[in-house]
Parts: structure tokens; C-alpha cells; sequence
């Protein structure tokens, strides 16, 4: 199980060794992307005194995603080094409004869980997203669909003509046809 108890910590630490099911790392209804079988996290887990949390170790897993050049599925493969740090959330705001704060450096680098319990599962989840690259691409060299005929460029090669070049100045063009008549 991926949420932990902080309180049950114990001074020398706690290690969890889990494999990553989707509905443990908050997954379920994510439509860019799926988590593959055999995915991984072995942590370390230290409380200090301030009720921080100090969780270093490793994420492995493989995730589906789709081509956006050729709409083929393929797999990215996840190995994330784990070094984060979390600080029990204060629920300051008697008044139901929020104010403008600062944040500083350690605002940047600290993440937050509510009451005693740290859910390591959204911590994955948060990974994930942040590994997924935003041109996602089968492979760099992906040549994709054939606007005319939809083939798919990297398993066939089709018989339609190439495309022209679109020209920045292509408006512009009637203005000079226009003239030499």
C-alpha cells in the first residue's frame, strides 16, 4: 500500500518495496498515457522531528503512450532517482481567503501532505507526468502519416505526390498574378 501513516514512521526509517498498480498511483481515467505491468518503487522513508519527510530511493516502470506523428503506441521506459522532501501541510486560514504569498527557495524544492498521511502514490503519479515529454514521439526519426492517403510513412511507402512547400508569402501571390495580366 502506497499511503503511509507518518506517525508510524519509526526513528531508524521505514522502506517500502511496492509494485505500481494504476489505481494505487491515481491513474484510473488518464487518457495521455497507461502504466505497463512490472512498474516499481523502492524508497526510504525518514521523519525528522518537525514531522518532515525525507524520501529518497528509486521509481522504475514503462509507460504507454501514443506517437503524435504516427499514432502507434509505444513504450517509454522510467528509471527516476528519488530525492524529495515532504512538510505536513498547515491549515493557517481561519478566514476562508487566501492571501498573496511569497514562496521561497525551500517552497520550490518541499512538497505537502495533508494530516498523517502521505500518499507516495500521487508522489509517482507526479513523476510520471513530469517524465512524459510534450512532443511525444515513437522514435526521433518518425516520419508519420501521409496527409493524402493516412499510410503510415515508417511501415509503407505511398504513391502520393509530395506535398508543396507552403510559402509564407503564398497570399501575397495574387496581388502579382493579378498585375501581369
Amino acid at each position: 500500500m502506497l499511503v503511509i501513516n507518518v506517525s508510524r514512521i519509526p526513528p531508524e526509517g521505514l522502506g517500502v518495496e511496492e509494485s505500481l498498480e494504476p489505481g494505487e498511483v491515481h491513474l484510473e481515467g488518464e487518457e495521455s498515457f497507461t502504466l505497463a505491468p512490472g512498474g516499481r518503487l523502492e524508497s526510504r522513508l525518514e521523519r525528522a522531528e518537525d514531522d518532515s519527510v525525507h524520501v529518497r530511493g528509486t521509481l522504475s516502470a514503462r509507460l504507454r503512450l501514443q506517437c503524435g506523428r504516427c499514432l502507434e503506441s509505444f513504450e517509454l521506459p522510467v528509471e527516476q532517482d528519488l530525492d524529495l522532501f515532504y512538510l505536513r501541510r498547515r491549515h493557517d486560514d481561519q478566514d476562508g481567503e487566501e492571501d498573496e504569498v511569497e514562496l521561497s527557495d525551500r517552497d520550490m524544492v518541499v512538497a505537502y501532505y495533508d494530516g498523517d498521511r502521505l500518499d507516495l502514490g500521487e508522489m509517482v503519479r507526479e513523476q510520471f507526468f513530469l517524465t512524459v515529454p510534450l512532443k511525444r514521439l515513437c522514435r526521433e526519426e518518425c516520419r508519420g502519416l501521409c496527409p493524402a492517403c493516412g499510410a503510415n510513412r515508417n511501415q509503407v511507402r505511398c504513391a502520393c505526390p509530395p506535398e508543396p512547400a507552403a510559402s509564407p508569402f503564398g497570399s501575397l501571390r495574387s496581388l502579382f498574378e493579378d498585375k501581369d495580366r
